[in-house]
């Protein structure tokens, strides 16, 4: 697929309105990023509507890469799937890849919220449930 026929896709019906919000304010050199940043994973998932749903929750915060912040989600799964979002034989890939960072994000995450009561931890505005 082309950036341009991805730019029309993208815009076009047949995409989630917070998707084409998103792609709307994109000017070229981030229309060719987010069109770099997008194409591994729909490489790895196995639901492209199920990938435009976890982007309504990614979009909504700066990210470096797309396929961690995919596999980021798949992991954390606030709604708790009875099944990946990613194919089998990509997940040791992911993992191999992103190991580090996730280690390091959760290690964040856990240091953040030890020594914090839960009424503390649920008027943190810092902390993103």
């Amino acid at each position: 697929m082309s950036i341009e026929s991805f730019q029309v896709f993208m815009l076009g019906e047949d995409v989630p309105c917070y998707l084409r919000r998103y792609c709307k304010q994109l000017n070229d050199s981030q229309w060719q990023w987010f069109y770099e940043q997008i194409m591994e994973p729909v490489t790895f998932v196995t639901d492209i509507a199920q990938l435009f749903y976890v982007l309504k929750w990614i979009l909504k915060y700066d990210f470096d890469d797309l396929s961690y912040a995919v596999y980021f989600q798949d992991i954390m799964d606030p709604e708790c799937s009875p099944q990946s979002l990613i194919k089998e034989e990509w997940l040791p890939v992911l993992w191999h890849r992103y190991e580090q960072r996730l280690m390091n994000e959760l290690f964040e995450i856990r240091g953040s919220l030890n020594n914090k009561s839960v009424p503390d931890v649920i008027g943190d505005d810092s902390i993103i449930f």
